[in-house]
């Protein structure tokens, strides 16, 4: 009996000493955060990897090559005996990547990280703009931006946001190893417009996901979403400084931005009417609609094989890929919608979500 005992206790010593040496070994790393003009190859230098060895982590990978950094997402370093090892994520396709100097070798993978996910509730008031009331609450121009996109639909002049409007939304924290690296999506938003609390809830699908309520389907738009994942970076400005050409030049679109290779759908059943390569759009697609309108996309990484002059569309069909081809400075969709020979704001014409996600959509409100 008195043997049994001891190797009972004799296990749970072991395992007591055994779990926090794991723990340990988990929070080895150590979280840094990304500075400005911080570049892959500045952090790998900060880090030790010499040039031979920095050639050869961008040589792993393309995805490493165009790495996308912000101030908003951290980095983990590990540095004992004699091995250095970074995780990176990158920001805009949320990839990561370890890259391990150990033994002489230098290696990139790409990997899974185990997230922790966490929710957290901002709140506040609007006094100024929602960007910089949202900034106010929180460091992260990305949680701002997504609150914005939520309700981009929902307001189109100032006079429908009053000074001090109320406003509270849920947004994703994710952790590795006890570090916190990035936030994640906002999940439900609240905020005060013409004195009415209008919510949404982000819904995912296999390709993204929309901000919804059930009043977006009532909506008599006659264009869907070009595009699975509404992340706005731009939007039309008939008196725009241009990023490139540095002049006063015309927006007269809305720029989705998602990285290369996204799905780009047709925004309504139509025609293609010129399809081709410039200087400025780069690689381009015109359509056609029944209605009379015109759509636009442009900056395009690939255009589908099977279009050509004349072919039919359906709402709702890939036509092409994200990229940035002509005057580009960040991968994104150029939309834009023609009515009556004029270039109107898409933002006025399209639905908030693109056609296959119509179905889902409903369901979701008959269930509710």
């Amino acid at each position: 009996m008195m043997i049994h005992l001891a190797r009972i206790v004799c296990a749970i010593v072991v395992a007591c000493t055994y779990y926090p040496s794991v723990q340990a070994a988990a929070n080895n790393f150590t979280a840094k955060p990304i500075r400005s003009g911080d570049t892959l190859i500045s952090i790998l230098m900060k880090n030790g990897f010499s040039a031979r060895e920095r050639e050869i982590v961008l040589g792993s990978s393309a995805k490493l090559r165009s790495l996308f950094l912000t101030l908003d997402t951290k980095y983990l370093v590990r540095k004992e005996k004699g091995e250095t090892e970074l995780r990176m994520y990158d920001s805009q396709t949320r990839a990561a990547f370890k890259i391990l100097k150990a033994n002489g070798k230098v290696t990139a993978t790409p990997y899974s990280p185990n997230y922790k996910v966490t929710l957290e509730r901002i709140e506040g008031r609007i006094h100024g703009s929602i960007l910089g009331s949202v900034l106010a609450k929180v460091d992260s121009n990305f949680v701002a931006s997504r609150f914005t996109d939520a309700y981009v639909f929902d307001i189109r002049t100032a006079k429908h946001l009053k000074r001090g409007a109320r406003y509270w939304f849920t947004v994703q924290k994710k952790y590795e190893g006890g570090h916190f690296i990035t936030y994640g999506e906002i999940m439900q938003t609240s905020l005060e417009i013409d004195g009415r609390d209008v919510h949404k809830r982000f819904v995912r699908n296999s390709d993204g996901g929309v901000f919804f309520n059930s009043d977006d389907l009532l909506e008599k738009r006659p264009l869907y979403a070009p595009v699975n994942y509404l992340k706005i970076a731009s939007t039309f400005q008939p008196n725009r400084l241009h990023p490139i050409t540095g002049r006063r030049q015309p927006h007269l679109g809305v720029d989705f931005e998602l990285p290369v290779g996204e799905a780009v759908l047709a925004a309504r059943k139509g025609v293609v009417v010129r399809y081709g390569n410039n200087h400025a759009a780069g690689n381009y697609i015109v359509l056609l609609h029944s209605n009379g309108m015109e759509t636009a996309y442009d900056h395009l990484y690939k255009i589908d094989r099977k279009i050509r002059q004349g072919l039919k569309v359906a709402a709702g069909d890939k036509i092409a890929e994200v990229g940035c081809t002509g005057y580009c400075t960040r991968a994104h969709l150029h939309f834009a919608v023609k009515n009556k020979g004029r270039m109107v704001d898409p933002l006025n014409y399209i639905k908030s979500y693109p056609y296959h996600m119509q179905e889902q959509l409903a369901a979701r409100v008959a269930r509710n």
